[in-house]
């Protein structure tokens, strides 16, 4: 086993520990450590799978990404790569403005994958570890009557997502307190960084731009 292996297998264990869905990515955007819990996923998954070490979505999903360097929401094809590339590029480059990525993938029966992309910075003078990123993935499954609208959803942390998926439900934010064993305050703090995120004045605005 080489110094790069090893690094990137020590990277892939420490993730593994914490029982999350990641995939370690190189250089050239492939997939070269799975986590236990990601494989699970991907095995069970009709919209993400990975064919020769690459990461590819269904032709039947559709995948919406946060993209800084388009400087908004775009939708990307079907490997993926534009987004990968552009962050584990930025890992060697150090252009902390392509650092990180954010895409939602949606496809059949309310399935939504978000996957977060995180770039590791690389010292020129250190080429002992390959992992130039590292991806995790978040799954959730929404009815139809309260599905986010992907370019929406890829905007919102985990968090945001569900309180905007109970709004979009109908339900009103002292139910969504309670029902999350989170104050009030909570929720409507959280309330206002999704109206905000999304540029819309209030709830009537929020159900337009949202709802699928």
């Amino acid at each position: 086993m080489t110094a790069v292996d090893a690094g990137t297998r020590v990277l892939a264990g420490a993730l593994d520990s914490l029982s999350i869905h990641t995939i370690v990515l190189d250089g050239s955007g492939r997939c070269s450590q799975v986590s236990p819990y990601a494989e699970t996923l991907l095995a069970d998954s009709t919209v993400l799978t990975i064919r020769q070490n690459r990461l590819r979505r269904s032709q039947s999903s559709r995948a919406v990404a946060d993209c800084r360097c388009a400087g908004g929401p775009i939708e990307i094809d079907q490997d993926l790569q534009p987004c990968i590339d552009c962050v584990t590029r930025s890992a060697s480059a150090r252009d902390l403005g392509s650092s990180a990525c954010s895409i939602s993938v949606s496809g059949d029966r309310g399935l939504v994958l978000h996957l977060r992309l995180s770039s590791i910075p690389s010292n020129a003078d250190e080429t002992s570890f390959a992992a130039a990123a590292i991806l995790v993935i978040e799954s959730q499954t929404l009815t139809n009557s309260a599905e986010l609208l992907p370019d929406v959803a890829v905007l919102l942390t985990a968090a945001e997502r569900e309180v905007a998926t109970e709004l979009l439900s109908g339900r009103r934010p002292a139910e969504i307190a309670l029902r999350r064993s989170v104050s009030i305050g909570t929720i409507r703090s959280q309330i206002k960084r999704i109206y905000a995120k999304l540029e819309v004045s209030g709830f009537v605005e929020f159900i337009a731009r949202a709802r699928r």
